[in-house]
């Protein structure tokens, strides 16, 4: 009985870490996984076109994405067409890659209150959420708290 007892728990161990991979899907079509992030700090912008306060923050999100910090991804809250994230993206000079879905396993639901932006550590664990606009003491805050790299404003 100890055997298969010993049995069962290595297959139900086995299955529960076979689950999904947190995946995005950018604005071009190409997929990603969150582990690709993996060693590195992720922050993760939910706004939407509408959002006034998402607007005035995409300055300070150009500026992190520009630095030695962490990757930004900014996730669409509204199903856009590839074609019309594209075009969102030019007409606010987005430079951090605009993601149009994620999908799997991410450590955090789907925010109800826009911009929201979520810090990603490392290990691919939810260190911060933030809710409602950014402002540049907030990131040079998470600079100090979580990267430590120097920011370099332009």
């Amino acid at each position: 009985m100890s055997k298969l007892r010993m049995l069962f728990l290595a297959v139900v161990l086995a299955l529960t870490g076979c689950g999904d991979a947190a995946t995005l899907t950018l604005a071009n079509g190409q997929q990603q996984r969150l582990s690709d992030f993996e060693d590195n700090w992720l922050v993760v912008n939910y706004f939407a076109e509408w959002c006034a306060p998402c607007l005035r923050e995409l300055p300070l999100l150009n500026d992190l994405t520009r630095t030695e910090g962490p990757a930004v991804l900014a996730v669409s809250f509204d199903a856009l067409a590839p074609e019309a994230l594209q075009a969102l993206s030019e007409r606010h000079d987005m430079s951090m890659p605009v993601v149009a879905s994620l999908d799997g396993p991410w450590p955090f639901e789907l925010p109800r209150v826009l911009p929201t932006t979520f810090v990603i550590d490392p290990d691919g664990k939810l260190a911060e959420r933030h809710q409602g606009e950014l402002t540049a003491e907030d990131i040079v805050r998470w600079q100090k708290v979580y990267w430590g790299a120097d920011i370099n404003r332009s």
